[in-house]
């Protein structure tokens, strides 16, 4: 199956942002790194954003049209997205705050080393949400159009 351009355009901005968050923090590059991180999020927002607009919601609608028996799922993934959408806006939060401390830790880095763990886990958590997001509104899609309901078809 293709990609639309928005699919590809979310798939380039959350590699760009975990390839961000998963970076060693080299010493002396605490700045760097967090605006890496800061930038990966800012790219990622408008992404996310859009699939969820024109890829996720008709495909939810699609779902509930074709298998009205999957409106519960239906149900679950907006649900999610929601949540996602609190855990965006969440980590993108702390990543600005991050980006503000970081000129300040930079004599003594060590001070910040665990809100920068918290922020790549809280990130990474977010990356894999969304990416399991888009699997699971994929395959709920294809069980409505291609379930098999025995001798009903």
């Amino acid at each position: 199956m293709t990609q639309s351009a928005e699919e590809t355009a979310l798939v380039e901005a959350l590699a760009k942002l975990e390839t961000a968050l998963l970076a060693p923090l080299i010493s002396g590059e605490l700045e760097s790194w967090a605006s890496a991180v800061g930038q990966g999020a800012g790219e990622l927002e408008p992404s996310w954003t859009s699939n969820v607009k024109n890829i996720l919601q008709p495909q939810y609608a699609e779902i509930a049209r074709s298998d009205q028996e999957l409106l519960s799922r239906v149900e679950s993934l907006i649900a999610e997205d929601e949540k996602l959408g609190e855990a965006f806006d969440a980590f993108r939060g702390n990543a600005q705050d991050f980006c503000r401390r970081a000129p300040a830790a930079r004599k003594d880095e060590n001070k910040v080393a665990e809100q920068q763990q918290a922020l790549v886990k809280q990130g990474l958590d977010l990356v894999t949400g969304i990416r399991r997001q888009q699997v699971a509104a994929s395959a709920w899609l294809a069980e409505s159009l291609y379930r098999d309901r025995g001798p009903v078809d």
